[in-house]
């Protein structure tokens, strides 16, 4: 198990890039850990890494604290596997020279079995004869996957896993990691700005928040109560609305004036025959349904999911918010 307690990091005279962050990880889980870019994610990961020194707060993994450089010769543990945005694949040799790097020190036999069985496991077969340079990024990340777990770490960290993939090699990540994680009974954390397969895959999802980790709660429960507007924002398309502009929804509530909401797209109705009027600002099409963008007042822009195709924008519509389906945000 992964526990994480009360740790921070600073750097120069800033303000913290990782402040008072506490969580655990059991074995076999998949943690998501979503922010925006400069929230500290990156920091985190070399801090459980143990290749970063944390200011206070400790790292234990199965009861045994994760020492930093200023403790060890060598910064890092073969218990804890890190893989970086950039793959850091070694260039000259083979993908599968690559993985079979991991395990070089264990007898032929072994290196064949377990490398034949990544291979497979991460889709590989095609390219594992060619060089880094001749395969598409999604295969080295797939790579760079394999080559990380083929000791069966205690504790996998992903910086960034899904960024700058197409949908397919994001599908098959997915599916590679919740196979890899089930098998190996590996402890799995992952950090992303997008948080839609963190919202597939994970079993708990995290929102870094300058540092601090704002919530920690299954994914569904941080999509559908996220604490902060930032935790919405970053979980979803949403929409954020202040208690004195609720009127023009019709709604009333003995809230401050300044008190936010947030509402899912998917939680406003269509009423074109009592709903509240709106006008029809903008169109996009998702694939399978529309995103449409009403105005209902000058200061209420709301964002929708539909089906239906024959919305055009300055059309008039009809929508209705139920009450109930306000999610009131802490601050």
């Amino acid at each position: 198990m992964l526990d994480v307690h009360k740790i921070t990091k600073s750097f120069a005279d800033g303000p913290p890039a990782v402040k008072n962050v506490s969580f655990t990880l059991d074995a076999g889980q998949i943690m998501g850990l979503v922010g925006a870019s400069g929230s500290g994610k990156s920091t985190l990961l070399s801090l459980l890494a143990g290749l970063t020194d944390a200011d206070s707060g400790q790292v234990r993994l199965n009861g045994e604290r994760v020492a930093g450089p200023a403790e060890v010769l060598v910064p890092g543990r073969p218990d804890i596997q890190l893989v970086h945005q950039d793959y850091q694949l070694m260039p000259n040799v083979s993908i599968r020279e690559n993985i079979t790097y991991a395990v070089r020190f264990y007898d032929a036999a072994y290196q064949t079995f377990r490398v034949d069985e990544l291979v497979r496991i991460c889709r590989l077969e095609l390219v594992q004869h060619r060089l880094p340079r001749q395969v598409s990024g999604g295969e080295k990340q797939r790579t760079a996957i394999a080559r990380a777990v083929a000791l069966k770490p205690a504790l996998l960290l992903l910086d960034e896993p899904f960024s700058h993939l197409d949908l397919p090699n994001r599908t098959i990540i997915r599916d590679m990691l919740l196979d890899l994680v089930a098998t190996d009974q590996t402890a799995c954390l992952f950090v992303t700005h997008d948080a839609t397969d963190a919202l597939s895959i994970a079993h708990t999802l995290g929102v870094l928040q300058a540092g601090q980790l704002v919530q920690l709660a299954p994914p569904v429960d941080v999509y559908r109560r996220p604490l902060t507007a930032e935790a919405a924002r970053l979980t979803g398309p949403v929409n954020i609305l202040k208690a004195k502009h609720l009127s023009a929804l019709n709604i009333s509530v003995p809230l401050h004036p300044s008190a936010t909401c947030c509402l899912r797209p998917e939680q406003i109705q269509w009423r074109e025959a009592d709903g509240i009027p709106a006008l029809v600002r903008a169109v996009f099409f998702r694939g399978n349904q529309f995103e449409i963008e009403v105005d209902v007042s000058r200061y209420v822009r709301l964002r929708l999911l539909t089906t239906r195709d024959d919305l055009l924008v300055g059309q008039r519509v009809g929508v209705v918010v139920p009450p109930d389906a306000l999610w009131w945000l802490r601050g």
